[in-house]
């Protein structure tokens, strides 16, 4: 993606600044400050992307994208913070005042270990061999605090001592990272408030499959497409962190529907606490799994509650619309179908427009020979609209072209956000 291509040549350039300015001090100083440089840039750039900058949105493919480049970015940047700790850079340069250089090299110890230990908890999401994860709340917390330690880390790159001036092509260069990290970082604690709307929930359906949740404006709504998601939080104990959730479906008056599939704490908590009356907060919409952008023949794929993004596109058509759409839930049996009367109904009122429930312990597994024998268009050329779990992607996927369908496109996103 041109995004995140555009991430890395940003830390690239760091590393080349550099060769100007410390070139001369050997190269064991030299690739120190290199990569304490470029680890600079790639952690101002994290802080930006923390911030879900839809504008960018169209670079990255996504916001599950951004968060994808987010992670990576994070890793690299604890490696060549490694690298430039261990790497005890020499320099025999300039400094602003002896009293400040002390001081910035300490705050710059404290910024070394706070980051790296939150870094770790960051990219560490299960515990290696065993099954336990780092809990979301704690990833979460650890997260938020990332920023404050960047602002240690930007003190000690301003004030420490340095073999290059202040007026240096690098110094100027880290400066400008130095500002769109502090600001980036205070946007995203001190305007999120703003960014969420409130909502009232107006209903609450226990299915087998999932909870779905009915939920009318108090203000303004947010705006979003078919087949975006939202950040939900409730105003009450145990609800209250902000989780990623596709709408699956959005009504005129700005009203928003959630089918949530009880999986982890948090959404077992919701299934259990939610009630008629609760005041929620709704961030959104993000995401570019929009089948508007697609052509004019589509297979839309759903595995279990990845049925959700469809459930809204679905709503969204009208009889005019001319593309030609199949569109496939994969489940094991009736009990996880989410809304398929609702689907079997849209089908029924739309003349290119076909839905089919695949229930795999009455149909065995589903074939993309089977895909292509239902498919009421010819599939080579169409589109691939997919969402559920990677395995039956990958499988679909090479189905298909071992069947000699070529796919024109095949959009997923990773739903996966830390």
């Amino acid at each position: 993606m041109t995004g995140r291509a555009i991430c890395f040549a940003l830390c690239a350039i760091a590393a080349v600044l550099s060769i100007p300015a410390a070139s001369w001090t050997g190269l064991p100083t030299w690739l120190s400050l290199a990569c304490s440089s470029a680890a600079f840039v790639a952690m101002a750039l994290n802080q930006f992307l923390a911030t879900r900058p839809r504008f960018a949105e169209g670079l990255f493919g996504g916001l599950d994208q951004i968060y994808r480049t987010h992670r990576h970015l994070g890793v690299l940047a604890f490696a060549l913070i490694l690298i430039h700790f261990f790497l005890t850079p020499d320099f025999q340069g300039k400094q602003l005042a002896s009293d400040l250089n002390k001081l910035a090299k300490n705050v710059g110890m404290v910024g070394f270990i706070g980051l790296m230990a939150l870094i770790f908890v960051s990219i560490l999401k299960r515990i290696p061999f065993t099954k336990i994860e780092t809990p979301y709340h704690w990833w979460r917390w650890s997260h938020r605090l990332i920023g404050v330690f960047f602002c240690l880390i930007a003190f000690h790159q301003f004030f420490i001592k340095r073999p290059f001036a202040g007026d240096a092509w690098l110094a100027n260069y880290l400066a400008f990272f130095a500002v769109l990290g502090v600001l980036s970082y205070l946007w995203t604690e001190f305007t999120a408030v703003f960014r969420r709307r409130k909502y009232q929930v107006t209903s609450v359906a226990r299915l087998p499959a999932a909870t779905v949740i009915e939920a009318r404006p108090l203000g303004r709504p947010i705006r979003v497409k078919p087949g975006q998601f939202a950040f939900l939080s409730f105003v009450k104990s145990g609800l209250r962190e902000p989780h990623p959730f596709t709408v699956a479906g959005y009504g005129a008056d700005g009203s928003v529907r959630f089918a949530i599939k009880p999986l982890g704490d948090f959404t077992r908590r919701l299934r259990d606490l939610a009630a008629v009356g609760d005041e929620i907060r709704v961030e959104g919409g993000y995401g570019r799994f929009v089948h508007l952008r697609g052509g004019d023949r589509q297979v839309w794929l759903a595995g279990g509650i990845g049925i959700t993004p469809f459930l809204a596109m679905a709503s969204s058509l009208k009889a005019e619309d001319p593309r030609k759409i199949m569109l496939v839930h994969c489940v094991r049996d009736e009990s996880e179908a989410v809304e398929a009367e609702k689907l079997h109904a849209r089908a029924a009122e739309l003349p290119n427009f076909s839905f089919r429930l695949h229930k795999s312990s009455e149909a065995g597994r589903l074939e993309a020979a089977g895909l292509k024998q239902a498919a009421p268009f010819d599939l080579n050329g169409a589109d691939l609209w997919f969402c559920g779990p990677p395995m039956l992607r990958t499988a679909m996927a090479k189905g298909l072209s071992a069947a000699g369908v070529k796919i024109r496109r095949l959009e997923f996103e990773r739903f996966e956000f830390r």
